[in-house]
């Protein structure tokens, strides 16, 4: 195919940063959980107790199923395994949009087809990208498995099946990309896509035994690698589904390409009306206006996460009188609770806090894109002030984050509340999501000074958050030293309900917060507009 060889070196070019930092990230997950395996587990191995957690649907809707738990390859599938295989399957998406649509819509792919290339070479280019990618990724896992002392034939089949899961969302954002006619909206159904997954998983993981429900699993690419049991008698046939999924995928979006036109997606965008409404005359109005189907996108999204986790605190009572061994290790995922719904509720509340940062930082990205596009210079060159337009982004971000942080909180503690009758529940763990809050808003004010002073270091932000979702994950876990794992934005936050409220945290976060959002807005003010 003319040109493709040049197109796939140019999306290397471009893309290696971002692999590289997800791959090196993503790579030291499973042979460090591997190598801690004695730490996390301890005398449990043998006293009967992996036996009855490998059985609690709770434990198996949070982490997916387990299948040998006796042997650090087959503890580490099940403790981190899902989730590697989950943010592979990001990574993909991620990657193969942000060199396909994204390229399109900031007009690259139409210079580049000025030259002498097919016209399919910038998507072949950026789907050998991909598979590259995760390829690489699930060759460090086989090898980092294998240098911890995991046998070959399970590693084998943990690192392929953890490629062939980012495999298939290479394939999921090669389509999406075809439908839509926005990055933005690639991105949004990819990870849509993604999620439901995730959600299927769970919900057919914390199924009965030889239910119904269990069967759903087949149809959640994202359980696949676990499906094929690495270090359990390995079952290589399942990685086929994968295979041909990917295989389908990749083909779909290339007949999808082939049919629209260069610049639309399949579903073409509707043209807005001739004047705009009167909600629309302000620049916080247009950065609502902008955000807003994204961010519903995004609280449907954690609304159905948190009734899905939420609804797993039954069980906890019942977990705790069969495996009173397992109260330590559990505790120490939740901050040391004394309770273990308390300690299930941090974890999650730990976990979503992170994702409210993404959320957040993405609002506020979105100026840069519009910058890049040339739309922010069309609403400057009106009366509109410079600041007015970053703080109009900056402030539609803080509320979301808000609003997500509060609904979460709300939707966590519901099913609990129901089942007991008391409602109390439902205010401690909204308060409890509020009071995290402001660890997001460090890493919102983080965002808005590098883009004031140094727009080209606006990927440092996302280190600070990968970091922190790794520490959350698996670093309390692992048991690594105190130092290490308190290097994260919401470490000076009071845990709710664990830990007794402390304001001064909360200031003096909000205090640092306040000032990177001041400071980013006044370089905003001083450079000029697409100067780092």
């Amino acid at each position: 195919m003319t040109g493709t060889r040049v197109l796939v070196a140019l999306a290397l070019r471009r893309s290696r940063w971002f692999h590289l930092a997800w791959i090196l990230g993503l790579a030291v997950l499973a042979p460090a959980t591997a190598a801690a395996y004695e730490t996390i587990v301890g005398g449990l191995a043998g006293a009967g107790a992996l036996d009855v957690m490998a059985a609690n649907p709770t434990m198996r809707a949070m982490l997916g199923p387990p299948y040998d738990l006796t042997t650090p390859g087959g503890f580490t599938v099940w403790r981190v395994g899902t989730f590697l295989a989950t943010l592979a399957g990001l990574m993909a998406v991620l990657g193969v949009v942000r060199v396909t649509r994204a390229d399109e819509e900031e007009g690259r792919t139409e210079l580049l087809r000025s030259g002498v290339v097919d016209r399919s070479a910038p998507l072949t280019a950026a789907v050998v990208v991909g598979l590259a990618a995760v390829a690489v990724l699930g060759m460090l896992v086989t090898a980092g498995m294998v240098g911890v002392g995991a046998p070959p034939a399970g590693s084998l089949a943990f690192g392929s099946g953890t490629a062939l899961t980012g495999a298939v969302f290479v394939g999921v954002g090669a389509v999406t990309a075809q439908l839509t006619a926005s990055a933005r909206a690639a991105r949004g159904l990819g990870l849509a896509v993604l999620a439901a997954a995730y959600l299927l998983r769970a919900v057919a993981d914390a199924a009965t035994d030889g239910s119904t429900a269990q069967l759903l699993r087949w149809a959640s690419p994202v359980e696949w690698m676990a499906l094929a049991r690495p270090y359990a008698d390995e079952r290589w046939g399942v990685l086929l589904l994968p295979l041909l999924l990917t295989a389908a995928l990749v083909a779909g979006a290339f007949a999808l390409e082939a049919r629209r036109d260069h610049g639309s997606g399949v579903y073409a965008v509707r043209p807005g009306p001739a004047r705009a409404a009167r909600g629309l005359r302000s620049p916080i109005a247009l950065a609502w206006r902008l955000h807003r189907p994204g961010v519903a996108g995004w609280l449907v999204g954690l609304s159905v996460f948190a009734l899905g986790m939420g609804s797993l605190t039954g069980s906890f009572g019942r977990m705790i009188a069969d495996l009173p061994q397992f109260e330590m290790v559990l505790r120490r995922m939740g901050g040391g609770a004394e309770q273990l719904v308390d300690a299930f509720y941090v974890a999650m509340l730990g976990l979503v806090a992170i994702l409210v940062a993404v959320l957040v930082v993405q609002v506020w990205q979105r100026l840069a894109v519009e910058e890049r596009r040339g739309h922010a210079e069309l609403v400057l060159s009106t009366a509109v002030p410079r600041t007015r337009l970053a703080l109009a982004h900056l402030l539609v971000a803080v509320a979301v984050g808000v609003a997500a942080a509060a609904l979460f909180g709300a939707l966590l503690g519901l099913p609990y509340a129901l089942e007991t009758g008391s409602g109390d529940v439902v205010a401690r763990t909204t308060w409890a999501s509020l009071v995290l809050t402001p660890g997001a808003l460090l890493v919102l004010g983080l965002a808005v000074a590098l883009h004031g002073w140094a727009p080209r270091l606006g990927w440092l932000v996302w280190v600070v958050v990968g970091w922190s979702l790794f520490m959350v994950w698996v670093g309390a876990v692992l048991g690594l030293p105190e130092w290490l794992t308190r290097l994260s934005p919401w470490e000076p936050l009071p845990a709710l309900p664990v830990e007794e409220m402390a304001w001064t945290p909360i200031a003096m976060v909000l205090l640092v917060a306040l000032g990177l959002s001041g400071a980013g807005l006044v370089g905003y003010r001083r450079r000029d507009l697409g100067v780092g």
